[in-house]
């Protein structure tokens, strides 16, 4: 008996390895529906989560209704037939009904997974068919986009996938179709506690090099990283209570994490807004005392250009900034515009978070990733697989209790992630200094190699996010005959600002950067393309770069 429940699926994880983990108390051995109801235990008239749109009223439940709200959840989709191990899809924006969802799909036993509502056909059918969503949650419509028609289009390629229930307008349903007041008008069942060794999530990766994979957490792995952070950087960082803005997509992993489950654990406030656009949600941190955000360092720089930044009454306490590389210099900056602490932090479907500055330490931690959570271990080894000296950046390795059991149905996938000691190859690299914290320097993929030398991707970033006229930055590599690789920097400049080449680079070699690692190439956008948690999508940008140099 390892302690896991995995119905069949292949995992590296030994019953030794569990035993492990629970003797050390890593895993603390609750399921997360008790996050839930510990909380409306101890603050049953708290408002627990606060729904913005805009030209709408805020929409407010309290933890007592909110609780009540999963089992009712729980309860409809027991009378649907919904049961243990069967996976139920959500693909809706930030709502209250989102968190009920959540947590009452666990009550029944079912497995969760979330599918970013601004996904189409090409990334909504891999995650569908891979996991055997039996259920699916969507809205009639969102924006432009019309889930229902979308959704009966792609049945027929479904057969696993029984029921669709839909939140917003009346519609006529069809077979296997549920309107949302149908489908909770239920009576309320009782469910027993569930095993914390059980699959509970999957978390699919964004499948921009093929297929999606399902990464599969326990409620062990989910809450060793939970109860993990808030000791990190101490509960009260937060704020009492924490008012945390959920702007990061619920179906996304950080938004599901952050925004629900680490809402829950700290009872506190949850107020999420259904897309992100940096002044309105100015408004609602001011109108909400919202004391806590979780998000990709791209909010945070649109933040600082709202009206909050050196604001004396802007409500913030701590932002937790992961999901891709830190500008190095971004953390202070902004913790003085804000008056906020700023934690950089890493992180991954794969293992939530695992490293995070912290106030408990010096200053010096913000200006890299943070340090490793008790439990957990990093390592950073070259091509041979040999640790490597502090400063020097190799290929990222982890493990620990809050990583991943494997891959939903991809035993291959999973071989070829775990290598022995249960040390997982995270795609990314990075260095740890002396006293091992981490740095990240960017995916394996990003690397850029100029004639045999690799470009610190990550530096040269940092130097371009502190030019006075450039409001975002990226470098990416595109194809050269001689050198294999040339570095381009790809910029987002200031209204009216008029940046070219031969400048941009003399003020990199002023700031310390080797010739060597010098831009060749400068190419300006309005935007850069991000996905909807805020991170930078780069191999469109590499796609872009190569076809100008077509």
């Amino acid at each position: 008996m390892t302690g896991l429940l995995l119905r069949g699926q292949h995992t590296p994880v030994t019953a030794a390895d569990a035993e492990a983990f629970r003797a050390a108390g890593w895993w603390p051995g609750t399921p997360i529906r008790a996050l839930l109801s510990d909380a409306a235990a101890r603050h049953p008239d708290r408002v627990a989560l606060v729904g913005h749109r805009p030209g709408r009223e805020p929409v407010r439940q309290t933890y007592r209704a909110f609780d009540r709200a999963a089992t009712r959840v729980a309860s409809a989709l027991h009378a649907l037939g919904v049961g243990e191990g069967d996976v139920v899809a959500l693909m809706l924006p930030n709502s209250v009904e989102y968190g009920a969802l959540v947590f009452g799909i666990s009550e029944v036993g079912a497995v969760y997974t979330g599918i970013p509502v601004s996904y189409g056909e090409r990334q909504v059918v891999p995650i569908l068919r891979r996991s055997r969503a039996v259920a699916l949650i969507i809205p009639r419509r969102w924006r432009t986009t019309d889930h229902l028609a979308l959704v009966r289009g792609l049945r027929a390629d479904l057969p696993s996938l029984r029921h669709v229930v839909v939140v917003g307008d009346d519609f006529e349903a069809g077979p296997g179709e549920h309107l949302w007041d149908d489908f909770v008008d239920v009576p309320l069942a009782a469910f027993p506690p569930r095993e914390p060794g059980e699959l509970c999530y999957f978390g699919f990766t964004s499948g921009t090099t093929g297929e999606p994979k399902g990464a599969m957490h326990t409620h062990d792995t989910l809450l060793y990283a939970v109860k993990g952070l808030a000791d990190h950087l101490g509960p009260g960082t937060f704020g009492d209570p924490m008012v945390q803005l959920v702007a990061s997509p619920a179906g996304h992993h950080s938004g599901f994490v952050w925004g629900i489950l680490f809402t829950a654990y700290l009872a506190g406030t949850g107020v999420h807004v259904d897309h992100w656009d940096p002044g309105w949600c100015a408004e609602v941190v001011r109108a909400e005392g919202i004391t806590a955000f979780f998000g990709a360092p791209t909010f945070l720089q649109d933040m600082l250009r709202t009206d909050l930044a050196d604001d004396p009454d802007c409500p913030f306490r701590c932002l937790v900034v992961a999901g891709s590389p830190v500008p190095r210099t971004l953390p202070a900056k902004a913790g003085r515009a804000l008056g906020a602490y700023i934690a950089p932090a890493w992180g991954m479907t794969e293992c939530s978070i695992m490293t995070s500055a912290t106030p408990l330490e010096d200053d010096d931690v913000q200006r890299t990733d943070g340090s490793v959570f008790p439990g957990s271990q990093v390592r950073v080894v070259d091509d041979e697989g040999r640790a490597v000296p502090p400063g020097v950046t190799g290929e990222l390795l982890m493990r620990g209790p809050g990583v991943i059991v494997g891959y939903y149905d991809r035993p291959d996938a999973t071989d070829e992630s775990f290598l022995p000691g249960l040390w997982f190859r995270t795609g990314d690299t990075a260095s740890l200094d002396e006293h091992g914290r981490l740095s990240l320097r960017g995916r394996t993929k990003d690397v850029i190699i100029r004639g045999g030398e690799n470009i610190p991707v990550t530096e040269v970033e940092s130097l371009l996010f502190d030019h006075p006229d450039v409001l975002d930055a990226a470098v990416v590599g595109y194809s050269d005959e001689r050198l294999g690789e040339r570095a381009c920097a790809v910029l987002v400049a200031r209204p009216g600002a008029v940046l070219e080449l031969p400048a941009l680079c003399d003020y990199l070699l002023a700031g310390g950067l080797s010739k060597h690692y010098l831009p060749e190439r400068l190419v300006l956008l309005p935007e850069l393309p991000t996905t909807q948690s805020g991170k930078i999508q780069k191999y469109r940008l590499r796609e872009l770069v190569a076809g100008e140099g077509a």
